[in-house]
C-alpha cells in the first residue's frame, strides 16, 4: 500500500514555492476530513491521495 504525505501531494500538483509545503493540501483535507485532530501528521492512501488530486486545482492551471 502506497501512502503519501500532504507536502508530496502538493508538489505533485505544482505548489513548489510555498513558505508552509503542503498548506494547501491541509487546508483541503481540514474541510474534506474534519474528524481528523488537527495537530496530528496526516498520512493519505491511494482513495485519499487521489480525491486531493480531483479537488485540488494545480498551481500551474
Amino acid at each position: 500500500m502506497t501512502i503519501y504525505a500532504p507536502r508530496d501531494l502538493a508538489r505533485e500538483l505544482g505548489y513548489t514555492d510555498e513558505a508552509r509545503p503542503g498548506l494547501v493540501v491541509r487546508e483541503y483535507l481540514r474541510e474534506r476530513y474534519p474528524e481528523h485532530p488537527r495537530h496530528q501528521r496526516r498520512v493519505l492512501d491511494e482513495q485519499q491521495a487521489d480525491d486531493v488530486r480531483a479537488k485540488v486545482p494545480r498551481a500551474d492551471a
